[in-house]
């Protein structure tokens, strides 16, 4: 998991996003569901910008470091959709996830929200992470 959560591409972000520190917002950790286990590193930021934004700097920028995104990122956006992915050859997939104010206290009981406790001025909040399979090794992103 060390190894993961040492990827470079984690540490892509726009200029502007704050990274919000600390469990449950960053780090790597194992996820066992009922569709199975995998491991993730995850970092969770707070953006002034739109989705939009987030998802032009993506695009740009995991496929200069190597990643190309499933699926056409435009089509996912009009469609509404919250989960856009990023796949690499011999490398983890990458994720990007975003998440109203609603379900970040639904899901993470925070109050106030993690951008209030940074000072920061954010109308998105969005979690970029790498997956891999139990054993570290290299996971689809479907």
């Amino acid at each position: 998991m060390a190894e993961l959560d040492r990827l470079p591409a984690l540490e892509l972000h726009p200029e502007g996003a704050a990274a919000v520190d600390g469990h449950p917002w960053s780090g790597a950790h194992c996820i066992d569901d009922t569709a199975g286990a995998w491991l993730t590193a995850e970092r969770f930021y707070a953006y002034a910008g739109t989705r939009k934004e987030v998802l032009d700097y993506y695009r740009r920028e995991a496929s200069a470091a190597g990643w190309r995104p499933i699926d056409d990122l435009d089509k996912g956006y009009d469609a509404g959709f919250a989960v856009f992915c990023f796949e690499a050859a011999d490398r983890p997939s990458m994720t990007l996830d975003f998440a109203s104010p609603e379900m970040l206290r639904e899901l993470h009981g925070t109050q106030p929200h993690p951008a209030e406790l940074l000072g920061v001025d954010s109308r998105t909040w969005y979690t970029w992470s790498a997956e891999a399979e139990p054993d570290g090794s290299r996971m689809d992103c479907f």
